[in-house]
């Protein structure tokens, strides 16, 4: 299959934007990153970003269609997002990624990252994601391990281990 569309979601610290700044080199795709549509969204409508990432259903809802919208009328796109891949799943020639990593990896990324503490950034990441989650039950009414279940995606790539340049040679022969 041909892809001209790809969606690349997963946990914090999988190497998500790391890929989608190497796709985007190498491809000259335009790229969404779905939490930076938001936040131009919510500037544009002048609504206080503490405050909108407090957002209700319908503002939410709002966005992610917007962004599922572009996808389906758009070619040549990369979108970065934890729904990103579900929001795709009856769009055709989209290639859903999910990007996993080991849970102790994760944490010293993101302690490196953020100049933080590995038990600082566990304890950061690990609130973000349940808070994320949370809201994602709440909001969509399903169980958000479907997030990150790699029957829902197209490929799932290990980060654990790999180098960033090998997880794009791999994501670059599966789209062409």
């Amino acid at each position: 299959m041909v892809y001209n569309k790809i969606t690349i979601s997963g946990k914090i610290c999988t190497g998500k934007s790391t890929l989608v700044k190497n796709l985007r080199d190498k491809l000259s795709w335009k790229v969404i990153s779905i939490g930076q549509y938001f936040r131009d969204y919510a500037k544009t409508q002048r609504l206080a970003l503490d405050k909108a990432e407090e957002q209700n259903e319908k503002l939410t809802k709002k966005i992610d269609y917007q962004v599922r919208d572009r996808m389906e009328n758009e070619a040549n796109l990369i979108v970065d997002g934890w729904m990103a891949g579900l929001m795709a799943k009856k769009i055709p020639d989209v290639l859903r990624i999910l990007l996993t990593c080991k849970d102790d990896i994760r944490y010293k990324r993101f302690a490196k990252r953020e100049s933080l503490t590995f038990a600082e950034a566990r304890t950061r990441i690990d609130e973000r994601q349940g808070s994320w989650f949370a809201k994602i039950k709440k909001i969509y009414r399903f169980d958000p391990s479907k997030l990150t279940d790699p029957k829902n995606y197209d490929l799932t790539i290990d980060t654990s281990y790999v180098t960033p340049q090998a997880i794009l040679r791999k994501v670059l022969k599966t789209v062409s």
